[in-house]
């Protein structure tokens, strides 16, 4: 049995493995894997998030998909079937590509049971804000004395003119003067950071990681 998580780029598999690896190893034992896949870009996400996820609920109908996508930036879908302002609507397009291959594919009296092993949301607005909700690691690695601070709390209330990335990025240039890695500074700091921690400060993250607790019976805190 496993869980596929569809994200973005491979920046996300780095620091979410690495922010899930504990609660990764209870879903060995309790005989589930968590599997994150890139689907190269945002662009690529919505022509591919779809038929990806119903490949894999049809495989095995013991399996669970997410989608795990960045809202931020969404003006260029403004005028595309991928149109969407905010969070909700980022999970009703998500929802209604993988309805339209799944309608191809199965029978009415399926459908329900197969969406029932989807769900939707995003990464608010994007992966940093992970980061920010690891406010001890974050300050370890900027190499702070004093806690860092300048977002909105929770920091899922950052907005698309100042994305946590952007924040994140203006931290490493003040106190490292250097350029922020999203691969390597991303993994670093989560990989000591609590998933409880960092789930209560962020609410839709937070409740894709109790759907799959819920699913499979394996909190992730």
């Amino acid at each position: 049995m496993k869980v596929w998580v569809f994200v973005e780029g491979n920046s996300d598999i780095q620091a979410l493995s690495a922010l899930w690896s504990g609660w990764k190893q209870q879903l060995r034992e309790k005989g589930w894997g968590i599997q994150l896949i890139s689907l190269g870009n945002k662009s690529n996400y919505f022509r591919n998030i779809g038929p990806r996820v119903i490949r894999k609920l049809l495989y095995d109908t013991s399996d669970l998909a997410v989608g795990l996508p960045d809202l931020y930036p969404n003006r260029e879908y403004a005028n595309t079937d991928y149109k969407h302002d905010n969070l909700k609507q980022l999970q009703d397009v998500q929802t209604q590509l993988v309805k339209q291959n799944l309608q191809q594919q199965v029978r009415r009296a399926d459908f329900d049971s197969h969406m029932a092993r989807f769900y939707a949301s995003a990464l608010k607005y994007d992966l940093e804000v992970l980061l920010l909700a690891a406010t001890s690691q974050l300050q370890s690695r900027l190499k702070m004395r004093n806690r860092p601070s300048g977002w909105r709390r929770p920091p899922e209330d950052q907005n698309q003119n100042r994305p946590p990335k952007k924040i994140v990025e203006e931290l490493f240039r003040r106190h490292l003067k250097r350029t922020y890695l999203e691969n390597s500074d991303s993994n670093a700091i989560l990989r000591n950071a609590d998933l409880g921690e960092v789930a209560e400060q962020c609410p839709a993250f937070r409740a894709m990681i109790d759907w799959i607790g819920d699913k499979t019976g394996v909190p992730g805190y």
